[in-house]
């Protein structure tokens, strides 16, 4: 896919919500329709206000400090994440520690990374909200990563944390959608479909709420447009 064709259908993907992705992802029979649970918004504001994060994906995989087999990666994953890229830290399962903070997150911003997502915990709130970047993650926490993570891998697969049948798994290049309502992950080759359903359900969508503005029931409005 051509790089200014991407461009166009992201900026396209934008002006639709997290919601939208998922159902048009349902619709396609994709697992748990590309919802990465529990990750929510932390910067620029805690869910509250119009940011969303849309780009592809470049991942990041972190290990617990001990593991000592994991290679290690040739530069610090901040110097090398893409501009235009949603960075994805996945962190080990249960760690206490943050695996990205302030100092990173302003790195990543004069990168020009676009946002942040990460299966783990954040730390520095006030540095990463004073960057702007959208930062999305599951928790906070006060430790660093020094005495107990570090990197690994970096732009190759990675599975979400916790027991999802079948398991979710984050691939380089995928697109993320991020807003007040969640994120979704969507597979680059399902873009332009999920692009056609998420048009034609908004519509459809439009026209029930226009219905139900009428004082039309629910159930009159679905049968009338939802077909």
């Amino acid at each position: 896919m051509a790089e200014e064709n991407i461009k166009e259908k992201l900026e396209l993907l934008s002006s639709y919500s997290s919601c939208d992705a998922a159902d048009a992802l349902l619709k396609l029979t994709y697992p748990h329709g590309g919802y990465l649970p529990d990750i929510i918004m932390f910067s620029p504001e805690q869910q509250a206000g119009p940011s969303k994060l849309v780009g592809p994906v470049f991942t990041v995989k972190v290990v617990p400090i001990d593991d000592t087999t994991s290679p290690k990666p040739s530069q610090h994953f901040a110097d090398a994440s893409p501009e235009g890229s949603v960075v994805f830290v996945s962190a080990p399962p249960n760690a206490l520690n943050a695996v990205w903070g302030g100092l990173m997150n302003t790195r990543a911003k004069m990168r020009g990374v676009k946002g942040v997502v990460v299966d783990g915990r954040v730390r520095d709130l006030g540095e990463l909200r004073a960057d702007g970047l959208p930062v999305f993650a599951k928790a906070t926490s006060v430790l660093s990563a020094k005495a107990y993570t570090r990197p690994t891998t970096l732009n190759q697969p990675v599975t979400l944390n916790g027991n999802y049948n079948p398991p979710i798994t984050i691939n380089p290049g995928d697109v993320i959608i991020a807003d007040l309502d969640g994120v979704v992950c969507i597979p680059l080759q399902l873009l332009d479909s999920v692009l056609d359903l998420c048009k034609k359900n908004v519509e459809m969508d439009e026209r029930v709420r226009e219905e139900l503005l009428k004082g039309t029931t629910i159930v009159e409005a679905f049968a009338l447009h939802r077909k």
